[in-house]
Formats: C-alpha cells, structure tokens, sequence
C-alpha cells in the first residue's frame, strides 16, 4: 500500500504573516508546504513545522526585493512529479500554454503556479493547479494516493 501525502499549496501572501500562519494551523498535519512565490520570505515569519518539507520559489515580487532563489522547483510525493513555479515568467496573465509546455517538459504531472491572484484546476498532464493569493485567505490542497487529487480551500474571515 502506498503512503497518501498531503501538500499544502499557497501563494501571493505578500507580507499577510497572520493569514498565512491560520492556513498552515487549519490544515496541519500536511507532509509538504509549497510556497509559489510573492511573499516567500513570510515563510520566516511563521511557524512551520519541523518535519514539513519545505518547497519554494521566487515570484516577481520577491525578485524586486532581491530575494534571489530558484525561479522553477521540481519534487516528487509518491508516484508524482510536480514541477512548482510562480507564473509571471511564462505569462499565465494571458494563457496557460507556455507554463503547460515547461511542466511537460520536465515531465510533470502537475504545475503549481501563483501570480494571476485567481484560483485555477485544470486536470491533463500535466494538471494546471493556482491556489489563489493566499493575502486573501485563499490556497491548494493535494493529495497524493497514486494520482494526485487537487481542492481550493478559504479561510473564514
């Protein structure tokens, strides 16, 4: 039997500590949290954790605030392979397909994106997966028991 895995998505937090630390509290325990840019240093600013895996990219924003990380992250949970990047540098403002193309490339199954502020599930192969901007109380969640599983979820306010 294989072990199911949990991914908690967010991105665009841009600065929200406190609703980003009410997701990370509503949906523990998760194996991986994923961070698709915007707002990946507030990964400081909470408490995540000891045995979460971590994986993170840098958005537009972070950029112009010369945090220098990698732009396009790759990871496996399970059977999966998900390819993690924040969306600007493949246009996602205007449609899916370049993003599409990288992530079959690199033979993902899933990409995980930000940028737009608009929550998106597109299943194929690769899936198209955008939590929305988690500054809105907004994220992903995705589980991994042989094919991944994709939901948006939203704090209350």
């Amino acid at each position: 039997m294989r072990p199911m895995h949990k991914i908690l998505v967010v991105s665009d937090s841009h600065g929200n500590h406190g609703k980003l630390a009410r997701i990370i509290a509503r949906e523990y325990p998760f194996d991986c949290l994923v961070h698709c840019g915007d707002g990946v240093s507030d990964l400081f600013h909470v408490e995540v954790p000891e045995e979460v895996t971590v994986v993170r990219v840098s958005g537009n924003i972070d950029l112009a605030r010369s945090i220098d990380m990698e732009r396009i992250a790759l990871f496996e949970a399970g059977s999966a392979r998900f390819m993690v990047a924040h969306g600007d540098q493949f246009g996602v403002h205007n449609d899916y397909g370049l993003i599409e193309r990288e992530g079959r490339n690199r033979k993902a199954d899933a990409v995980l994106f930000g940028h737009t502020h608009i929550k998106y599930l597109r299943d194929g192969k690769p899936a198209l997966f955008n939590p929305g901007p988690a500054n809105s109380g907004m994220y992903g969640l995705v589980i991994v028991n042989g094919t991944p599983r994709f939901s948006h979820g939203r704090l209350e306010d």
